[in-house]
């Protein structure tokens, strides 16, 4: 995992240096690469699907058993990381490919955050017969709060069949999930912080989460004011600050760009304003 590296830069005010030795691998290329492997770990056929090259098909065995996958994000995150850094997130990926994660349990119910990418490739992969996500709650212009099942190695969304088998309806599964993701994370910044300066959190899991906690968001907008801005470019790093619209804003949400293509699960490139409830880009007017 890289560490937000821009983001932190901007926080201290110091200088960075290019990361050395890119992979910077080709779309065709990496295409390539990744179905052999994908499909030396998994000993099934897979293949393009359709025209976007980003979406690989893992032939199982029938229908009910195929996979779709989609490499986009791995394939950005190459184009900045080190050719070292890259082939670990691809081994990373194609393992979690090809691990069973163990039975569900309530306790392992959490809330993640994902952008409106992630959740429109959830939906063109869910059928009738297999859906994919129990529950998905949109909580901004382009985010959206995901019901989903921690395990050691891989975080699985929750499905219908997983509720069951839990013996909880949508609604009390998703009121578990929030309080024991609530429970896992740090505390938001008080107000009367933020007013004094920005405040970096990193080095847990789920901090994308914490967007969830509009609750304690809409506190801490009641005293700050408009101004408040919020960042997730991953689960390892959120930033929180005020900052008035004009040209620091704009020259922000450039780092916040190029911070996210670092990361290799990058949740949003945007910068995010609280308002009436929701998390508004603040990009294009989220006023």
């Amino acid at each position: 995992m890289r560490r937000s590296s821009l983001l932190i830069a901007t926080l201290v005010g110091c200088c960075l240096t290019p990361v050395a030795s890119l992979a910077a691998p080709s779309q065709n290329a990496f295409q390539r690469e990744m179905i052999q492997r994908i499909a030396k770990a998994t000993g099934s056929k897979v293949e393009a699907s359709g025209d976007d090259w980003q979406q690989l098909n893992v032939d199982r065995g029938g229908p009910d058993k195929n996979m779709f996958i989609n490499v986009g994000r791995i394939w950005s995150y190459c184009q900045n990381a080190s050719a070292k850094e890259c082939d670990e997130a691809k081994a990373r990926f194609v393992r979690a490919l090809t691990e069973t994660p163990p039975p569900a349990r309530r306790e392992d119910l959490r809330l993640i955050v994902r952008d409106q990418v992630y959740v429109d490739y959830v939906r063109s992969v869910a059928t009738a017969d297999k859906p994919y996500a129990a529950a998905i709650r949109q909580i901004g212009d382009d985010l959206y709060a995901i019901l989903a099942v921690d395990s050691p190695e891989t975080i699985a969304l929750a499905n219908p069949e997983t509720l069951t088998k839990l013996g909880l309806s949508e609604a009390e599964a998703w009121d578990i999930a929030d309080r024991q993701t609530r429970a896992k994370l740090p505390p938001l910044p008080a107000p009367d912080a933020l007013v004094k300066g920005p405040t970096a959190l990193a080095d847990y899991d789920y901090l994308g989460s914490l967007l969830t906690q509009r609750d304690v968001f809409a506190k801490i907008a009641a005293v700050v004011g408009p101004n408040l801005i919020v960042t997730v470019v991953s689960d390892h790093f959120v930033f929180v600050a005020t900052m008035p619209d004009g040209p620091d804003l704009e020259g922000f949400a450039e780092t916040v760009r190029k911070d996210c293509k670092e990361q290799e699960r990058c949740i949003s490139p945007h910068i995010y304003r609280f308002r009436d409830g929701l998390w508004r880009i603040a990009e294009k007017g989220g006023r």
